[in-house]
């Protein structure tokens, strides 16, 4: 289990992330001009993955930090997933770097991209992950909570996150569970994501990252 932590596109917070033991950081970009990364990457140092909300603006100046990969928010289906492969040979070709280096780690955030899970197996070999969005999912549909009173995940949200892992190994490559909310049962869900085969999970904060790799070490608990 590899925790993937989301992180600010500041230098303290990526400085921070970067001693995490996060198998991979998710920087999110928005609002800056160009992401403010190591200016080194050391063995084994986290992989990097830059996200913005606004890739068709920001895509070349993220291009230029050469990450390991890019996020996909909100995919909703193969032809973003297509789309913005096509934009990364382009880039790619621009800037210098090897065609195909650039990943891509789609997230699925909204019931459009729930509904559409099926249709990103061979949709590019640039695909690297598939990843889901616990709260923003529980935004788009209006659930006013994420489990039941038994803490089983509510019927939509399992049914997406049961997606997440088929469509994942339909095309080959790793699930990514939701993160855990704060006040979660972060412990339960990592045996959980273990047991259902998920490679790795979104993590919001660097004890996170830390819990689940430590969780990871000691192996399975049964």
């Amino acid at each position: 289990m590899r925790a993937f932590l989301t992180v600010s596109g500041d230098a303290q917070a990526i400085a921070a992330a970067m001693t995490s033991g996060a198998h991979a950081l998710i920087v999110d970009v928005a609002g800056l001009a160009s992401p403010v990364l190591p200016s080194e990457r050391r063995e084994g140092a986290p992989l990097l993955y830059l996200r913005s909300h606004d890739p068709e603006r920001d895509l070349p100046a993220m291009m230029a930090a050469a990450p390991h990969g890019i996020v996909l928010p909100r995919c909703e289906g193969a032809r973003d997933v297509m789309e913005l492969a096509a934009r990364l040979a382009v880039e790619e070709a621009m800037q210098d770097l090897r065609d195909g280096a650039t990943r891509i780690l789609a997230l699925v955030a909204m019931a459009r991209g729930a509904l559409a899970l099926q249709t990103l197996a061979g949709s590019s070999d640039r695909l690297d992950g598939i990843a889901w969005d616990a709260r923003a999912l529980r935004t788009d549909i209006g659930a006013s909570t994420f489990r039941a009173r038994d803490g089983a995940l509510i019927p939509p949200l399992a049914e997406t996150r049961a997606l997440v892992r088929l469509a994942a190994a339909a095309a080959g490559v790793d699930a990514i569970d939701a993160a855990c909310e704060p006040g979660g049962d972060l412990a339960g869900e990592i045996e959980e994501a273990c047991r259902d085969g998920f490679a790795g999970k979104l993590v919001l904060d660097p004890d996170q990252a830390l819990i689940v790799t430590m969780a990871s070490a000691a192996g399975p608990s049964g």
